[in-house]
């Protein structure tokens, strides 16, 4: 599939001066796609430049080179007598327009004007950021080309969207797909040493870009090869390796998927409401059919003819059918041969129509029953086993063959399969790969939620959230589906390992865990009580051996066990402090630093209605022992503390006897004993001690956002990224970092109050003899009655409270009258706001009678060097300033494309270094997110 690229320069605006004697530039533009360049003519002494000229620009290449290459304007200043100087570039991948142009092609829900990007463009300079836009017209066009072997995958569409996308049902899921690359990185090339800082900045950052686009291709094609037409969940990183490269990696769920009709009324945003009311019609007029899905687990009949499986399903399940799959149902044709995706669902017959999908009969057959979405249709869970997880230590070799990285993740992947099929689940949802380089060893970490699926359910998002003490449903209507998911799905006496199970506090028969870990996000019809608070835990150990070879890795190889140990059991005492029993959203990390290892976990806690009530930590020592008995009274009243500002010490009557111990006892101290339980803390060591002490402070945060809470309309989403760096002390040192960066992403947004906050991304790093935590998130604004019901989540700090430790008073009254103008001027003009919103979530919070269009997925990757660190305000402020304008460029790239929005927005630090002694810093970033264009 041929195509032809036609590029037109229009104009430019604020550019830097460049001729000081004159106070001016003499601008022109070179057009640089693969190893073609034109030239746009000289306009002389102006800061804003105007091309006239009507001609375009055009380059006719293939179709896969459409998509690896991207679109270099590189913005020079003329000099007569001397070589040109370079002022900024522009780099645009063609992957958004591809994918408009291929669906235009289909002429399938194509958006308005084609494969067209125009619009004002940053010029982005890797020394001095941005200087000066660019206007610039750029129009794809695809000749249709049947070819049965060809190599793009121009018709596959991207969502980084962490479920199946608004708007859109899923017809069938494929499974899971991957691909890796391995290539040189350029900032380690011997021509490093002789060019500019510059010129290597924008060879890395150009580098990176194909490596990305490349990475994107071959996913689309194997997509393709399984007959899907989309990826959803889709997940990019990159391995800085040092002088043996670059790895980038890519996962995706294959899924296909089709437009839902547009409905005569306007949808709201949250969508599907609409579908969700349709279901719930649905089983009024054919009895409740959540009954019987909570007797089976999956493996029925698919249904033949035209009626759709997912309506047809929600009926079939009067005979329950066990997990296991019957020998009538073997299909040898897609049996998996080899260590491929691809050999596993790919041979199936003739065309792409006929391959399997990843359906309840050929569940158990897949080599990977992996999902990468964290978010899932109501019914789709049936059972959560709990979180699993597959690390490898692995010496980084200097060939760099691609073939030896994909072995080591094939690894894990097995790994990891065989732990879920140990929990007696089928699939592992929320699927995400990580990696920690440091010098040549690599620590490979693989990490899931086995559960129980139902692939027969409908696969559109229902919104509905399920809560107790309120909420949009009777409790009693959903109560079997609602504590379904917490049920564990192997028998109380056969689990993989000894667990410490309880009964259900919903239906009183099936047994469930006292504490459940998920990677995903908490299912809508889960019932638990309407707050949740955002968690973190760090753990350390020193390590023995040197950093590098062998030695280093053996020795990072040894004391991963007990690292994840110690990090599990903190994380487990916090969430009983905080007086939750689930975590969700669960995220692990690994950073090796030259004298420690480190791990760090973050996820969110609620408290479930199924779950038994959670009892506060208890110290492991002697009655005679003083010291310990004012602890374990000061982590009593600190769990009763936060139990009470969390709303979970108010329920269901029933539910208040589960092994809870009354207030007005006194918590017990533990005998000696020979049982390690998680949730015992032992003061042996004066880091035990201090461990414990930490535990009983609390700490005030911004509460998490949950889909119960009322979005504020008019006031957009604000993402945030934040720097903390301090030097490298105890091994508790990031424990305080973590709940210094937490608490003060909350003070710095307490202008947006009341708000909520995303669940946070953290990236841990240990430079030198230091340790970094980047903080990046959302904070989503709610409405103003909300306030009263809201400030329970504070973890016991109310809005007022907070007032109370500015440093000078807030104008309140301004802030008041804000946002009623900002809402009154949407009203009366009917437009999108002139800022564009990003939000991490998959939806924009618009008002009613807003309606979302996707228009295409968004990736970006920038490299900034300063040689003026302390004068930018030390590295945070060189982050903080380099952040401000990549959101400034992303924003920028959105309107450009036909959108006023970027929702699933995330913004990745791959490395950010200093030189104190030189004052030097740099950074390397890579944003992304799906361009959507929301009607008001």
């Amino acid at each position: 599939m041929p195509g032809k690229i036609k590029v037109k320069v229009v104009a430019g605006r604020n550019l830097p001066v460049m001729d000081r004697a004159s106070d001016t530039t003499d601008a022109f533009v070179e057009i640089k796609f693969g190893g073609v360049t034109h030239k746009t003519d000289v306009c002389r002494k102006s800061l804003n430049p105007q091309w006239n000229s009507t001609e375009w620009y055009r380059f006719e290449v293939d179709e896969s080179e459409l998509q690896d290459e991207p679109l270099q304007l590189r913005l020079m200043d003329h000099d007569t007598y001397s070589a040109n100087d370079a002022i900024g570039k522009v780099v645009i991948s063609l992957a958004p327009l591809l994918a408009r142009e291929a669906t235009n092609a289909k002429g399938t829900g194509a958006p308005p004007g084609g494969a067209v990007m125009s619009g004002w463009i940053p010029v982005f300079d890797t020394m001095h950021g941005i200087r000066g836009e660019l206007n610039v017209i750029v129009k794809v066009e695809l000749f249709s080309d049947f070819n049965k072997y060809k190599t793009s995958s121009c018709g596959v569409q991207f969502f980084h969207c962490p479920m199946i996308p608004p708007g859109y049902r899923a017809t069938a899921i494929h499974g899971f797909v991957e691909e890796l690359i391995v290539n040189d990185d350029p900032e380690y090339q011997w021509i490093d040493k002789i060019r500019t800082p510059r010129a290597s900045n924008e060879a890395r950052q150009v580098a990176f870009i194909k490596l990305s686009n490349q990475v994107q291709r071959l996913v689309g094609l194997k997509a393709a090869e399984l007959g899907a037409n989309a990826v959803v969940g889709y997940q990019q990183d990159f391995d800085l390796e040092g002088e043996a490269g670059v790895v980038a990696r890519a996962i995706g769920t294959a899924v296909s998927i089709t437009p839902l009709p547009t409905p005569s009324q306007p949808i709201n945003i949250p969508p599907c409401s609409q579908q969700s009311e349709r279901d719930r019609e649905a089983g009024k007029d054919k009895g409740s059919p959540r009954h019987a899905r909570h007797e089976s687990y999956g493996g029925r009949e698919p249904t033949a003819g035209t009626t759709p499986a997912q309506n047809a399903s929600l009926n079939s399940s009067s005979i329950p059918v066990g997990i296991h799959r019957r020998s009538s149902d073997s299909d040898l044709s897609i049996t998996p041969k080899g260590g491929s995706l691809n050999a596993s669902l790919g041979n199936a017959g003739g065309g792409a129509i006929l391959r399997p999908s990843m359906n309840s009969n050929n569940l158990e057959m897949l080599e990977y029953p992996f999902l990468t979405m964290t978010e899932y249709p109501p019914g789709f869970i049936v059972h959560i086993g709990g979180t699993v997880c597959a690390r490898s230590v692995k010496l980084v070799d200097g060939g760099g063959e691609s073939a030896s990285r994909a072995a080591w993740w094939a690894e894990l992947r097995t790994e990891l399969r065989a732990h879920a099929r140990a929990l007696r689940c089928t699939a592992v949802l929320a699927y995400c790969e990580k990696a920690a380089v440091r010098e040549d060893v690599c620590v490979l970490s693989a990490s899931g939620t086995a559960a129980v699926i139902n692939l027969d359910c409908d696969f559109v998002n229902d919104d509905t959230p399920v809560t107790v003490g309120g909420g949009s449903r009777v409790i009693e209507e959903v109560e079997v589906e609602s504590c379904s998911a917490a049920h564990v799905p192997y028998s109380p006496g056969a689990g993989p390992y000894r667990a410490e199970l309880a009964a259900c506090g919903g239906c009183r028969r099936a047994r469930v865990p006292t504490v459940l870990l998920a990677t995903c996000a908490k299912p809508n019809r889960l019932v638990a009580y309407p707050k949740a608070v955002t968690l973190t835990a760090v753990a350390a150990r020193v390590r023995r051996a040197p950093p590098a070879s062998e030695p280093g890795a053996r020795d990072i190889s040894d004391q991963l066990p007990f690292l994840e140990y110690e990090l599990h059991k903190l994380l487990l005492a916090k969430l009983r402090m905080q007086g939750a029993n689930a975590i969700f959203s669960l995220q692990t990390q690994i950073a090796i630093g030259e004298r420690c290892v480190m791990a760090l976990a973050s996820g969110t806690a609620v408290r479930l209605a199924a779950l038994p009530p959670p009892t506060p930590p208890t110290i492991k020592a002697s009655e005679s022992d003083k010291n310990a008995l004012e602890i374990q009274r000061a982590l009593w009243d600190t769990f009763q503390a936060n139990r009470a500002a969390n709303g979970f010490d108010v329920g269901p009557p029933e539910q208040g006897c589960n092994g809870a111990v009354a207030e007005s006892e006194e918590p017990p101290v533990l005998e000696l004993s020979a049982d390690k339980d998680a949730c015992v803390l032992e003061l042996d060591e004066a880091e035990d001690v201090e461990t414990a002490k930490s535990l009983a402070i609390r700490h005030s945060g911004m509460q998490v956002y949950t889909p119960n809470l009322r979005v504020a309309w008019g006031a957009p989403p604000h993402a945030f990224m934040q720097v903390w760096r301090t030097r490298l002390g105890a091994t508790s040192g990031g424990e305080r970092l973590a709940a210094r960066a937490l608490s003060g992403a909350a003070y710095k947004l307490r202008r947006l109050q009341p708000a909520a906050l995303v669940a946070p991304t953290f990236h841990l790093d240990l430079p030198e003899d230091e340790i970094q935590l980047v903080v990046s998130g959302t904070a989503i604004p709610l409405v103003g009655a909300g306030r009263s019901e809201t400030h329970n989540g504070m973890n016991g700090a109310t809005p007022s409270s907070q007032a109370d430790d500015d440093i000078f008073a807030l104008d309140e009254e301004q802030l008041v009258k804000a946002a009623p103008e900002l809402n009154e001027d949407k009203l009366n003009t009917g437009q999108a706001p002139s800022r564009v919103p990003l939000t991490t979530l998959g939806t924009v919070g618009a008002g009613p009678g807003s309606r979302a269009r996707r228009v295409c997925a968004l990736r970006l990757l920038f490299v900034r060097e300063t040689t003026c660190v302390r004068e930018l305000g030390g590295l945070s402020g060189f982050l903080h300033t380099f952040t401000c304008e990549v959101l400034a460029i992303v924003r920028a790239y959105t309107a450009a494309l036909g959108g006023n929005a970027l929702t699933s927005f995330y913004i990745t630090q791959l490395m950010l270094q200093d030189n104190a002694h030189k004052n030097q810093g740099q950074c390397l970033l890579s944003v992304g997110g799906d361009v959507v264009h929301v009607t008001y």
